[in-house]
């Protein structure tokens, strides 16, 4: 953040209960604060804890997986000169394709909405976005259930029905550093697209849930990116393709299990 254009008033590290150096090397800076969690607590809490200790209305944020580019701020920031315009969003460049997993994530779980500009997106990527404080904290703030995905998701669509304005920014651009195994990013993408989704009532057969779960899987999820591989000629993530439709139902089922025998839903999680 240091070599921003637009120097930011101040600079919050949210350590989500880590278990390494983090909040250690973090501290060796001036002008860092850094706020710990004993346990790790998940997506939504962090950032509730990040918006109930900023000091300004203006909250950006980015994940510790991306580094933005010198203009990131200040491209963002003029959007939230329109009073209506609660949150702006950049895009977020992938670095890493070593792997086919990695190759995968690359091409199926993009987190960017191309290079034009855009006044009122679905929603804004969590990885990096600027948000009003105020309009965060008057709809109450990130669901916390949501520990690993979907917590960007659910704070826009609250937003939006508010009728208050989003904006995304292609100009604002940051740089992933993430990498992937195949059951990271088969687990990662089952988080994504299953937030919300409707699973079989807890009272129906286990063979029930799984024979719904392999044909919801092979109709609508496998069809769907073996097709797109296919017309792309990305040929060595068929592979990846072909896992999935037998972990996505295994991730369902695991789901189903935890509301048959706890009578309450699954928090999503890793």
């Amino acid at each position: 953040m240091r070599a921003q254009t637009l120097a930011p008033d101040e600079v919050l590290v949210i350590d989500d209960g880590s278990q390494d150096a983090t909040a250690e090397i973090a501290s060796r800076y001036a002008g860092v604060t850094v706020i710990r969690h004993e346990r790790n607590r998940g997506l939504g809490a962090a950032r509730n804890t990040g918006f109930g200790a900023a000091r300004h209305e203006l909250v950006a944020a980015l994940d510790a997986d991306c580094v933005p580019e010198p203009g990131w701020l200040a491209r963002l920031v003029p959007h939230l000169n329109d009073p209506d315009v609660v949150g702006a969003g950049g895009r977020l460049i992938e670095s890493i394709g070593r792997t086919a997993a990695d190759r995968w994530r690359c091409a199926h779980m993009r987190q960017e909405r191309g290079e034009s500009l855009l006044g009122d997106p679905d929603f804004l990527f969590g990885c990096n976005n600027i948000f009003r404080k105020s309009a965060v904290l008057e709809i109450g703030g990130f669901n916390e259930a949501m520990r690993t995905a979907a917590e960007d998701v659910d704070i826009s669509r609250r937003l939006r029905s508010r009728n208050w304005r989003l904006v995304y920014e292609p100009g604002a651009r940051v740089t992933h550093l993430r990498h992937d195994t195949v059951m990271s990013v088969l687990d990662a993408s089952w988080r994504w697209w299953h937030y919300g989704a409707s699973i079989c009532s807890p009272r129906a057969s286990v063979w029930f849930v799984i024979a719904r779960s392999v044909y919801i899987h092979f109709r609508y999820t496998f069809l769907n990116l073996a097709n797109e591989d296919l017309r792309a000629w990305r040929f060595e993530l068929l592979g990846v393709d072909l896992l999935g439709l037998a972990y996505y139902p295994y991730r369902d089922f695991r789901r189903w299990r935890e509301a048959h025998f706890s009578a309450k839903p699954e928090v999503i999680s890793s």
